[in-house]
């Protein structure tokens, strides 16, 4: 059995982008020292989130687009990489991302850096409320091979998606990486009680559980823009089970965990036996059963 240690981060985000640099590399520098080999962080984290997604505040837009970076020259992701190179390990970090040629064209990017550079970047597919103003949609869910395992990655509202998931499984994903900026609902008056907290959990668990193989999330926590974010950056296994979680606060999870050998496991014997990937069966759907027949109903005559 070869165990890896793995981390992902719960922390603030502030509209103030040396701010969030330092503070990336601090806590990454952290989970290294406990002996990470790969530190997830939130979405959107190099220059802070979205006012929300519910309000187009035009000062936020010109914030995203005053301090995009351009993967392969800015300053600020130019710095992680560095750092995640010094370490000798591998990093996922959410930004907002600049076309290299096309400077109006943004898009909701996570990377993962490693021990030469960068691995591989996903755009964000599915855009949630008023990203459909800002950013540009990314096509595809690709896997990367990596020392670890093969990595894919997602974000945020791509996990209501089960399509998303389903797509890096059936490409190889040993490891489905979720930055995201999931805020609280507040109608409750305990966060752990929030409607938002439950369907994060919810969809979490079954994404990793319907594909049998690890998930890691990483969440923001606090006040940002007009939401409250309230962490619990998890690790869950390929059985669905929570085996790391910063629960409601900043901070680090860390477990120690064999990548392999629990999908091994999770697809011979951890499910009555079941191998979900080797039993599944696509769907596919006749473009005339999508037609949708409209019958107009004639008023009686009088």
């Amino acid at each position: 059995m070869i165990e890896t240690i793995i981390a992902t981060v719960s922390m603030p985000a502030f509209y103030d982008k040396p701010r969030n640099v330092a503070n990336i590399l601090s806590l990454l520098a952290q989970a290294v020292s406990g002996g990470a080999r790969l530190v997830v962080f939130p979405e959107q984290i190099l220059q802070g989130y979205l006012t929300d997604t519910l309000s187009l505040d035009f000062d936020n837009v010109a914030w995203q687009f005053a301090n995009a970076e351009v993967m392969e020259s800015g300053e600020g992701i130019g710095r992680i990489r560095e750092a995640v190179i010094q370490h000798q390990v591998y990093a996922v970090v959410g930004m907002t991302e600049r076309h290299p040629r096309y400077p109006d064209v943004l898009f909701n990017t996570v990377v993962l850096l490693g021990p030469q550079g960068e691995v591989g970047r996903y755009r964000k597919v599915h855009q949630p409320g008023n990203e459909k103003h800002v950013y540009y949609p990314g096509e595809g869910f690709p896997v990367f091979d990596t020392a670890l395992g093969r990595i894919g990655m997602l974000i945020c509202y791509d996990k209501v998606f089960p399509e998303s998931t389903r797509e890096l499984a059936l490409k190889g994903a040993d490891i489905m990486i979720m930055p995201t900026a999931w805020g609280l609902a507040g109608d409750n008056r305990d966060p752990e009680q929030d409607s938002m907290v439950d369907s994060y959990t919810l969809f979490g668990r079954v994404r990793a559980l319907e594909n049998q193989c690890w998930l890691v999330e990483s969440n923001l926590h606090g006040a940002h823009g007009n939401l409250l974010y309230h962490g619990h950056s998890r690790i869950i296994d390929p059985r669905g089970n929570i085996v790391a979680d910063t629960g409601n606060a900043p901070g680090i999870a860390m477990a120690s965990i064999d990548i392999r050998g629990a999908i091994t496991r999770a697809r011979s014997t951890g499910y009555m036996g079941y191998f979900f990937l080797k039993d599944y069966v696509p769907v596919r759907i006749l473009e005339s059963e999508l037609t949708v027949s409209h019958h107009v109903i004639q008023p009686a005559g009088e």
